[in-house]
């Protein structure tokens, strides 16, 4: 069953394939990480398809930009802007749009499972919100601004606090949503070796057991 959430935007911002996860360069192989990064938006917008909201890929990648439009996402291509300007570039058309709020998901997040959605939209309960799940490197894994445009985005680094900050500028109170699965982003090797537990059923668990777990213990 889906979950309805009425003029609810999602939006996963990904970086140019040639760039992505060059934290994990001493892992894995450029096509490598091409690869991972596909089956993680791939596991996501898996599990967005079943929630009722409009899903918005924004990228400068046109591969990228093709596999949101085959799963049912729109494209919105940016000419390689820093993050926090291309997420602008989303969130201002929900705004344009008419868009109640948005939730903005970075695109590495594959353990992601519906009932964390649900939740986050489920925690903003007036007109003025913001809900944001904190990374366990205090970055920012999630964030839900009703209405959208509410506060100034400030991904990047150590951003969680930074949110914290803008939302009580803007005279909110932000809820803060904990889960492992939204917390556990894939950056470094002990996040590919929790993908074995927390990613059943998912592509990149799969294409990680395809690579051999031994490559990951040294």
């Amino acid at each position: 069953m889906e979950t309805v959430v009425e003029e609810g935007w999602v939006v996963l911002p990904l970086k140019h394939l040639s760039k992505a996860k060059s934290s994990l360069e001493g892992v894995l192989t450029p096509e490598e990480r091409k690869e991972l990064v596909l089956c993680m938006l791939s596991d996501m917008l898996r599990i967005l398809s079943q929630v009722r909201m409009r899903k918005v890929v924004v990228s400068p990648d046109e591969e990228v930009l093709r596999l949101a439009s085959g799963m049912g996402a729109e494209a919105v291509r940016e000419p390689g802007l820093e993050l926090n300007l291309a997420l602008s570039l989303a969130v201002g058309k929900a705004v344009r749009e008419g868009a109640r709020e948005v939730l903005i998901l970075p695109a590495d997040l594959p353990f992601l499972r519906v009932e964390d959605v649900e939740k986050m939209v489920g925690m903003a309960s007036s007109e003025r919100e913001v809900v944001i799940a904190p990374s366990s490197a205090r970055g920012t894994n999630a964030l839900l601004l009703r209405p959208p445009g509410v506060i100034p985005l400030r991904f990047g680094g150590e951003s969680f606090p930074l949110h914290v900050r803008e939302s009580l500028r803007a005279g909110i109170r932000p809820k803060i949503y904990r889960s492992e699965t939204v917390a556990t982003d894939v950056d470094g090797v002990g996040d590919l070796l929790r993908a074995e537990t927390l990613g059943l059923g998912t592509q990149t668990r799969e294409f990680l057991l395809s690579l051999g777990r031994y490559r990951f213990e040294r």
